[in-house]
């Protein structure tokens, strides 16, 4: 019950400090959950180099949304002055699986489905918009606490493959 807990709460935090935070180190000093990468470039070249690099590690793609747009066209909700305070341009998240990752997860531990499909965010700031920054929640973090005697592996692993996969695709 206590790992129930831990993730959501992992999963829930990982959602909104990816949706809100600033620029930080690849493994995030203030939240160790998150693996962050910055790239300097346009930002749907860089979201397409990642959904190819993805796909060329065996990912498959299989969702995406622009979370910038669908809060833009909610804005009314908020007014105008306060939709968008931290001054985000764009911001998208890419959803990918791996069936092989799915069978090692899920075979550990089904409170691991929860991983499957992984999830990218990608976004950019109005005041830098050439500095991208992705990021995701670590499968190491996450899976640290089980104690199934793989749980580590397998999210090194997994963990190893997508950022390998994402470096790879955005590399200047």
């Amino acid at each position: 019950m206590k790992a129930n807990t831990m993730l959501k709460s992992a999963l829930l935090t990982s959602a909104l400090i990816g949706f809100v935070s600033l620029s930080a180190p690849s493994f995030s000093a203030e939240n160790p959950a998150l693996w962050k990468y910055q790239v300097k470039g346009d930002f749907n070249t860089v979201l397409t180099q990642l959904k190819s690099g993805l796909e060329a590690h065996q990912f498959q793609i299989t969702g995406e949304e622009n979370l910038s747009k669908g809060l833009e066209n909610n804005k009314k909700i908020w007014g105008e002055s306060k939709w968008n305070t931290i001054g985000f341009q764009n911001v998208t998240a890419v959803h990918f699986c791996s069936l092989v990752f799915n069978h090692e997860v899920y075979n550990i531990n089904m409170d691991w489905a929860v991983l499957c499909p992984f999830k990218a965010v990608v976004y950019n700031m109005k005041a830098k918009p050439d500095q991208i920054t992705i990021q995701m929640t670590r499968p190491t973090y996450l899976m640290a606490q089980d104690t199934h005697p793989k749980a580590k592996e397998v999210g090194k692993k997994v963990e190893d493959r997508i950022v390998t996969a994402i470096k790879e695709a955005v590399a200047q």
